[in-house]
């Protein structure tokens, strides 16, 4: 995808005046989303959420991206962004270039340049929780906006990246933290599929090129390392440390560590708890 760079100048979106507290957000999740170049009058960050994107910006180039990666575009530089999925989500961050270059200042970074970086679990976090109080209709949510925006200048100090044509391996990514996150939680694969803009068998096949074992391959053993830590750090009952880890009962985590380490809870229990 190519911008056009004919002689229609791009047209001008005006936030300054309307910024509450130097930076306001707006959420996204048009099926379909699509935009002329166009330049704002202030500095904007552009999170995706789910779905995939081509953002194109003033010298023609085009970048694939999606959840994980995060586009800095100064004020004045023109860009289009059009959706690559049937549907998507994103967040909008519009900011006063005064209070950009503060953020900047603050994290120690000196003259980034503009364009698309990877980001962090933080800011996968905030644009989330942004993203969820927006369609809520709480587009005010100032702490919120502005760790955001301090999160995204800290990761300003890190080079460009190219992006990733299907942006699949961050989603793999995405997936083993929110498993690891609350291990006793059920692995909800179709949910997270949908999200995401994917089957699950979609979701299973990049999974598994990423880990090399399937979704609920990575969480039982997860479970199972977080069982044998308990085991031996605790004095926790067998079956509390099973529900602990998602399972209902004592007896399958202990069939479980009888299967991998041909060890019982007691064994296990015995080899580090007086270490």
């Amino acid at each position: 995808m190519h911008m056009n760079t004919g002689h229609t100048p791009p047209r001008q979106s005006l936030f300054v005046e309307r910024l509450s507290h130097q930076a306001t957000m707006v959420a996204n999740t048009s099926d379909r989303y699509a935009t002329d170049p166009h330049v704002h009058d202030c500095d904007m960050l552009f999170v995706p959420i789910a779905g995939r994107f081509s953002v194109g910006d003033a010298r023609g180039e085009a970048l694939h991206l999606g959840p994980g990666h995060f586009i800095w575009f100064a004020a004045g530089s023109a860009h289009s962004t059009t959706t690559l999925t049937a549907g998507q989500g994103h967040v909008a961050v519009y900011v006063d270039p005064a209070l950009w270059a503060t953020a900047l200042q603050a994290q120690g970074v000196v003259r980034p340049p503009q364009g698309l970086r990877t980001g962090s679990t933080a800011l996968g976090a905030l644009s989330q929780r942004m993203f969820e109080a927006t369609r809520a209709g709480d587009n005010e949510n100032y702490v919120l906006c502005g760790a955001l925006v301090m999160e995204a200048a800290r990761l300003s100090a890190n080079p460009l990246s190219k992006g990733d044509p299907s942006s699949a391996l961050w989603v793999a990514e995405l997936l083993a933290e929110a498993m690891l996150r609350d291990l006793a939680q059920p692995l909800r694969l179709d949910a997270f599929a949908q999200q995401h803009r994917l089957s699950r068998r979609q979701v299973e096949r990049i999974f598994r090129a990423r880990h090399g074992i399937s979704p609920l391959e990575f969480l039982q053993r997860r479970r199972l390392e977080r069982a044998v830590y308990l085991l031996r750090n605790t004095r926790d009952s067998v079956l509390s440390i099973a529900l602990q880890v998602g399972w209902e009962s004592g007896s399958y985590l202990s069939r479980m560590l009888e299967k991998t380490w041909a060890k019982s809870a007691t064994q296990i229990r015995a080899s580090g708890l007086d270490d």
